[in-house]
Formats: C-alpha cells, structure tokens, sequence
C-alpha cells in the first residue's frame, strides 16, 4: 500500500472522520464526492495550487491519480484517509490549513503602484491571448463573444450596487463554454476574486458581495460538479493560492520580477482557465475604480 503525507488541506476539508467516494480521477488531481452534503473535496500532486476543498499531497515525480476508480468507497478516519481499492493512504495529520483573506487585500487602484502592477498583468494577459489566440474553434470564439455582450452589463450592475440585475447576468455566464471548468465559470471566480479584494471593510460593496454570492451559489446548478465547486467558493472569497498569490502581488503593488511570475503561475492554469480567471480578476478589481474598458474590450476581441 502507498502512503503518502498531505502538504496542506484547504478550509473547507472535514476536521472530523468522513465518508466518500471517487467521482473523477485525472493524472495531477482526484475529485472526492463527500457522502454527507455531497460536496467536493480535490487531491492534488505537490506541484499544483492550494485549493480551498483542496488536500495537496507530498507525491513523488511521476505519480498520477487515474488508478483512482469513479465510485470507489473512500474513508477518513482520525486524520487517515483510505482509499481502499487503490491501496492508497493519505496522512492528513501534518498537513496546514490553508484560506485566504481577500478584503484584507484592500485594493486600491488609484494607488500608483497598485495601477502600475495592474496595467503589468494586463499587458501579460494580452500577450499570452496573442500568443494563444490564433485558430481558435469556432465554440471558443462564439464563447468569447457572448461573454463579451454580458460582462459590460453586469459591470454597469456592480457599480450601481444592483445585485439582482448582476445576477440576471450570472445567469447567463454560468456554464457558458466547453470543458470541466467553462470559461464563463471561470471568468466569475476571477471576478469574484477581485470584487472581494475591493471590498475592503466598504459595507456597502460587502453587502452587494453577499448578495451576489447567494446569487452565484444558486446559480451554479446549472453547471457541472467540478465547476460548481470553484464558484461557491469563489462566492464566498475563497480561491486558488494561485489566483490569491497574483491578487496580492497587484494589491501591494510588488516588484516586476515577483509579479509577471505569480501572474505567469496563474495564466498558465488549463487551456485557458487560468486566463479567463485572470480576466475576471483585473475586471473585478477595476470595477468601482476605472480600467474595465480597456480590459474586457482586449479579451473580447482576442477571438
């Protein structure tokens, strides 16, 4: 049997003793279906994000989760979880906790170097898009397009505070596009991520938060298991160390070098998860402080 320890467990991992099951299993993370509530728990290799349903294990080079099988019985037991059928052991017990705290952050993007940071990501976006943006499929391109006729509407919602007419919006992003996390999903973690950095201690962006989140939590029935996960909590200011790392470097405004590569790390994620996602960080970011025009008008012409 293969023992193995995990690095980091994400806030929303069980303290207790739980049951689950497989429900998908790919080379560098495993989906973990919980039999209480049916909420998502991911592994991943040591070499990607830390995740808030995430449980990232010390792997060795060349380990892959597909030996994992959909619907295999899983159990947790004081800090020992078993996958019996794969001859797998997971030791949580040395593992941190990781969350992070987005409105701590306090973007402000009238700060000079918060700005300069800013405009740096976007440049690397748009190159990045360049670099990827010739031959896309037809889908893609029809994808891009759609979202470029909605997001402006639920900007000019955000900023008159109106979250039920942001989350007419949502509604017609969530599950837009192809694959495991679509890109309209994508783009409102990314988004939600830089609304939530620009919170700060506003009570009033805080409260439009909120009911935007319920909103986005409703909504994401209407896309696939793995999706939905990232969006509920997205919604609630959780996201990848990834994308968090990247929000912090353009919050406090760090050096070129620290940010072009927390910015590289985060673009780089999926086929282009990681840019949708980016997108929808500058965007949520510049929302109620200037910049969204130039943005989304790169992304939604880049197809």
């Amino acid at each position: 049997m293969m023992q193995l320890e995990a690095v980091c467990v994400g806030y929303a991992v069980p303290r207790r003793s739980f049951d689950a099951e497989v429900h998908s299993a790919f080379a560098s993370a495993a989906n973990l279906r919980l039999v209480r509530g049916g909420r998502l728990l991911t592994l991943v290799t040591v070499e990607e994000a830390d995740l808030p349903q995430g449980i990232r294990l010390n792997t060795p080079q060349g380990f892959s989760f597909e030996g994992l099988r959909t619907g295999e019985s899983v159990t947790c037991r004081d800090g020992l979880l078993r996958c019996e059928q794969a001859s797998l052991t997971i030791d949580l017990r040395p593992a941190r906790r990781w969350k992070c705290d987005l409105p701590a952050l306090a973007a402000n993007m009238n700060d000079p170097s918060t700005s300069a940071a800013w405009q740096s990501v976007e440049q690397a976006l748009d190159e990045r898009r360049a670099y990827t943006g010739t031959g896309l499929p037809a889908g893609q391109i029809a994808t891009a397009r759609r979202m470029g006729e909605s997001v402006p509407g639920l900007v000019a919602a955000t900023r008159r505070y109106d979250a039920l007419a942001a989350a007419g919006v949502v509604a017609a992003l969530i599950g837009l596009g192809p694959g495991l996390t679509p890109a309209g999903d994508d783009f409102l973690v990314g988004y939600l991520a830089g609304l939530w950095c620009a919170a700060g201690k506003r009570t009033e962006r805080i409260r439009f938060l909120s009911g935007l989140g319920k909103a986005v939590s409703r909504l994401s029935r209407r896309t696939n298991d793995i999706s939905r996960t990232y969006l509920v909590h997205a919604a609630h200011g959780q996201v990848s160390s990834r994308l968090a790392d990247l929000a912090g470097a353009i919050c406090r405004g760090e050096r070129l070098d620290r940010l072009l590569e927390a910015a590289e790390a985060a673009i780089q994620v999926g086929h282009s998860s990681g840019m949708e996602a980016v997108t929808g960080l500058l965007v949520g970011l510049s929302v109620w402080d200037g910049g969204f025009a130039r943005i989304f008008a790169n992304h939604s012409s880049s197809g």
